[in-house]
């Protein structure tokens, strides 16, 4: 008697874990996904915030290098540097009676000398553009 009462209530009790079971996992179910569209709409907002920093970084780089002020650096910079070279050329030729070494011209230290060497051969079409932008960017 007692072994078919317990028998009776045995799928009751099976059905009622079940439906726990599985509200439970609904539940989980969608604290998952309103955790995940959390983080979706925070990694949306960064990117978009990443992206509008570099527009705003590439529009002041675009007014830098229109404007009166800063267009002629680049220029000049490579004038400098190429006055320099003809300097330590000329210095170290004997034409007409020139002396070699008496300029007493010295080579740059080793950041301006690396510079120098970059400008100019980036201005030449040798080296690639990035060592200028290097040089010459925030």
């Amino acid at each position: 008697m007692l072994f078919s009462i317990l028998l009776g209530l045995l799928p009751k009790l099976g059905a009622s874990f079940l439906d726990y079971l599985n509200k439970k996992s609904d539940a989980d179910l969608e604290k998952f996904k309103t955790a995940v569209g959390g983080d979706v709409q925070l990694n949306v907002a960064e990117l978009r915030y990443k992206v509008e920093v570099a527009r705003m970084a590439a529009d002041m780089r675009k007014d830098d290098r229109e404007h009166w002020f800063t267009a002629w650096m680049v220029p000049t910079a490579f004038a400098i540097f190429i006055i320099h070279i003809a300097a330590v050329v000329f210095d170290s030729i004997p034409l007409l009676g020139h002396e070699v070494g008496s300029w007493q011209v010295s080579k740059l230290p080793g950041l301006y000398a690396d510079m120098q060497y970059n400008i100019v051969m980036t201005i030449c079409g040798v080296a690639g553009v990035g060592a200028i932008k290097k040089i010459f960017s925030r």
